[in-house]
């Protein structure tokens, strides 16, 4: 069933690595917002992963693909009247602000809605992330930075590294593997280089030193627009989180149900895989295995 078609998106990934399975799910979500309906499905190896487009004129391309992804506009829900508040009280001095605590709590207040609200994907794409903010289903339980962490900062710096991916160097099929050194701090969604740290991890800044470390912000970015749909399930018995790779290809909708394990596919493969705490706020995700 599935040969019918060559499909028009073709990537190389690790099932074993949670972050690359979750970015192929953020890869079909923008897929299925640019182009319409776009179905996703994996290898039965499951080493490929592969995207193609429902409306038969479409002719989808990855390069194209991620070149939409750079060029949208990444801001969060917060009004342009509160940015501009928030810039003005970040010009007075501390001695300036101390005078008035009606100011300072407004700025503390302005300061965490810049580190925590939701994020919006501009066209064209136009989607919202929020799941870190989910703490009803369990979405916030993949939060792995810290409260003192903005997220809209991670999320750009991320889709401003993937910007300097060279399709020259790097093969589109091998998207997923393209590494670049980097002092941003990323989202440690990827398994392989999940122990990158910050200064907060370390104990000291990373700028001063000049310390560069090998991220991979494809993965990054595009694991964090996947888990606002695909979520693993939790296994409380082995305290472990759970995701299906699935071999027919499916819309993002059923595909997010094959992902956590519920639609009951008898030819699916599962993974489990857990959360490293590498301290009591900060996490990453560690390598899965099949089960």
């Amino acid at each position: 069933m599935i040969q019918e078609h060559e499909p028009e998106i073709r990537l190389r990934v690790d099932p074993t690595n949670p972050g690359q399975f979750f970015a192929c799910c953020g890869l079909l979500e923008i897929s299925n917002q640019l182009w319409g309906e776009s179905v996703g499905f994996f290898s039965e190896e499951g080493e490929l992963f592969f995207i193609k487009s429902q409306e038969l004129d479409q002719n989808i391309d990855i390069v194209k693909l991620i070149e939409a992804l750079v060029g949208c506009n990444i801001t969060n829900t917060m009004y342009d009247m509160e940015l501009e508040r928030l810039d003005n009280l970040s010009k007075m001095s501390k001695k300036e602000i101390s005078k008035f605590p009606i100011f300072e709590a407004e700025k503390k207040q302005l300061e965490e809605m810049w580190r925590a609200a939701p994020i919006l994907l501009g066209e064209p794409f136009d989607l919202r992330v929020d799941w870190f903010l989910d703490n009803r289903s369990g979405g916030n339980d993949f939060k792995t930075w810290a409260g003192q962490q903005s997220v809209l900062d991670i999320a750009s710096n991320m889709k401003r590294l993937v910007q300097e991916c060279n399709f020259n160097r790097t093969t589109p099929e091998d998207l997923l593997f393209w590494t670049k050194n980097s002092d941003s701090v990323p989202f440690n969604f990827d398994s392989d280089l999940g122990g990158v740290g910050s200064d907060l991890d370390v104990g000291f800044s990373f700028d001063p030193l000049k310390i560069r470390v090998q991220i991979r912000p494809i993965i990054e970015i595009l694991a964090f627009i996947g888990l606002q749909r695909f979520r693993p399930s939790f296994d409380e018995a082995k305290k472990c989180y759970k995701y299906s790779i699935w071999f027919n290809p499916l819309i993002p909708e059923i595909a997010s149900v094959a992902a956590c394990g519920l639609l009951g596919l008898k030819d699916s493969k599962r993974f489990e895989f857990q959360l490293l705490y590498r301290t009591k706020y900060l996490k990453s995700f560690l390598p899965a295995r099949q089960v």
